[in-house]
């Protein structure tokens, strides 16, 4: 990290310190509830050790959410983001949470709309909470199409969300959902749906035992007029996942073993090298990063996290020589208790197999060791 890039940082952290971006959510009370409305904004440097790539500034997301009560026991959420240029999103605008949530039964959630998908562990919290500034190989495989195969990400469907509570935490969680199996602001599919079923059981506060399983299927719809099941024909694909997460006296640990098993795509147009990569496959990958929260007393920079990060991701259990190994070292600075922190991560690529570009390329010639810094601010 060169000196420039150090007072950079200190300089962008400081003067957000002076400005009104760290004040309070806006919220308004109403006759039957109260809305409020908060945002993001995320801005990043990226240095890396190849030459060949060029070091960034780049604001990586802004995004605006509005949340509240409707309605006696209707609640809504509503998140679009302005700005994302990241692995999962590109560069872009689009909506991203659209639902609404109904409490008519105790300890019973009923949610209709877009929104994430419960699966893997790591992808269901918030980027304002991420101990990373990116997601590990296996959750970042996974989020997302791959070969027209949504797993995690957002999704348009109904979820059922029972939570089981004693005292001031969920003893068990466990959420039940179908989805269109299409992505994120994409209609129906009727030839396609996601089936997901995720278990959280926690014995004492910050122990929790996780899982979860999804039942869906891919492949393209046949143009009109063509014999679905002669031509296209849709194939299944099983994800589970599994793992423990201990948030107790300053520790935090998190380890979550994800696979998925997708069924061969019979298509007689795939020809040649398109028939040998639409084969039926196993992938499978881990993750387990140890952080420890040392509390300094303060109102600003109350918090500092030092956390180091191991991912293991196999994405085709047939085929040799893809493996993808990285270590990432970290640092976070809470630099108030509204979201607004400061993160540093150097990531350590093993090999060849796979990139660290923000932008999300996957060219094994642009795989680098890299220092990443993101400051965000929440308002």
């Amino acid at each position: 990290m060169t000196r420039t890039t150090v007072i950079w940082l200190f300089v962008v952290a400081f003067s957000l310190m002076g400005s009104c971006v760290f004040g309070e959510i806006l919220t308004v009370q109403h006759a039957h509830g109260e809305l409020s409305l908060n945002g993001v904004i995320q801005t990043y440097y990226a240095e890396y050790e190849n030459d060949d790539m060029a070091d960034t500034f780049d604001l990586r997301r802004v995004w605006m959410n509005v949340s509240g009560q409707a309605y006696d026991k209707f609640y809504f959420n509503f998140m679009y983001m302005f700005s994302g240029n990241n692995q999962f999103s590109g560069n872009n605008q689009r909506l991203l949470d659209a639902f609404i949530t109904m409490k008519f039964i105790p300890n019973l959630d009923i949610s209709v709309g877009q929104m994430w998908k419960p699966v893997t562990y790591e992808a269901i919290g918030s980027t304002t909470t991420l101990p990373f500034i990116r997601y590990a190989l296996p959750t970042t495989f996974y989020m997302g199409r791959i070969d027209n195969v949504v797993v995690v990400c957002r999704d348009i469907g109904a979820k059922l969300t029972f939570h089981l509570e004693k005292d001031d935490f969920d003893m068990l969680l466990f959420e039940g959902g179908v989805f269109n199996g299409t992505g994120i602001n994409t209609s129906d599919n009727n030839d396609q749906k996601d089936y997901i079923a995720r278990a959280q059981i926690q014995p004492v506060k910050g122990l929790k035992f996780l899982g979860n399983y999804t039942y869906g299927s891919y492949g393209d719809k046949a143009p009109e007029g063509v014999n679905q099941t002669q031509f296209f024909g849709h194939e299944e694909y099983q994800q589970y996942s599994g793992g423990i997460a201990v948030d107790i006296a300053g520790i935090d640990f998190i380890s979550e073993w994800i696979a998925m098993r997708r069924e061969y795509l019979h298509n007689p147009f795939n020809q040649g090298i398109v028939a040998l990569n639409n084969r039926g496959w196993d992938s499978y990958g881990w993750y387990a990063h140890f952080g420890y929260k040392i509390d300094t007393g303060g109102d600003y920079f109350h918090e500092i996290e030092p956390i180091v990060r191991y991912e293991y991701m196999d994405p085709n259990r047939e085929v040799i020589n893809d493996l993808m190994r990285v270590v990432t070292y970290g640092v976070n600075v809470a630099i108030d208790k509204k979201y607004a922190r400061l993160q540093l991560n150097y990531i350590q690529n093993f090999n060849d197999s796979c990139s660290h570009d923000l932008g999300g390329t996957s060219n094994p010639e642009l795989a680098d060791n890299v220092f990443i810094a993101q400051l965000q601010a929440a308002f």
